[in-house]
């Protein structure tokens, strides 16, 4: 695997570097800390895999990777991670522009999954909910599944149960019983207290 990153976290990435290599024997990699940086080397080498902070430090900012992105091929698979999720990116992944979107504070074992999926030709999204935050914010909150939280967090951004069964790579009959578990587990009766809920978790 010919491999790009550009992070500019000295932790982050060589955490990242490590689970790559596991996930993936690494045919040679490159690392790039600042926009400049992540630029030229995707116009000077040629990459399997790209993964690129969102929030990548130098000139041009997200606009400028994501322009320089859209020259390379459909086989290259582009990834992005984030802190705080832009809309840009919900967008190229909705339209299958990049093939996936994580959150910088993702565990490690779902990463693995999640380089699996998206080394494997899936899209793949891991969202920054967990169980944990919600408990402290809401005694009432019954805990979701880890896959509940991203088809709610899903609802929250507007994507329909068929865009939230492709992205997830499921099927739709199945984000339909994980809706409804949520709305079981949350007490939801109407469609204005799946944002109340989001309000109250932090997550819009």
């Amino acid at each position: 695997m010919r491999l790009l990153i550009g992070l500019d976290h000295e932790l982050l990435r060589n955490g990242l570097v490590h689970l790559l290599k596991d996930v993936r024997q690494v045919e040679y990699m490159v690392l790039a800390t600042s926009t400049e940086m992540f630029i030229e080397s995707v116009q000077k080498y040629e990459f399997d895999l790209i993964v690129v902070d969102a929030d990548l430090r130098g000139a041009g900012g997200l606009r400028s990777l994501i322009s320089i992105l859209e020259i390379l091929p459909h086989t290259t698979k582009k990834v992005f991670m984030y802190n705080s999720l832009h809309p840009e990116l919900e967008e190229l992944l909705m339209n299958k522009d990049i093939q996936g979107l994580f959150y910088e504070q993702s565990p490690l074992g779902d990463l693995m999954s999640f380089f699996e999926k998206v080394l494997n030709g899936e899209q793949a999204f891991l969202n920054n909910g967990s169980p944990r935050n919600y408990r402290e914010i809401d005694e009432e909150f019954h805990e979701l599944s880890k896959r509940e939280e991203e088809v709610f967090y899903m609802k929250l951004r507007g994507y329909t149960v068929k865009d939230t069964a492709q992205i997830l790579n499921i099927s739709p009959k199945t984000v339909e019983n994980h809706r409804r578990n949520i709305r079981k587990k949350l007490n939801i009766h109407k469609g204005s207290e799946w944002y109340d809920w989001g309000k109250k978790l932090g997550v819009i």
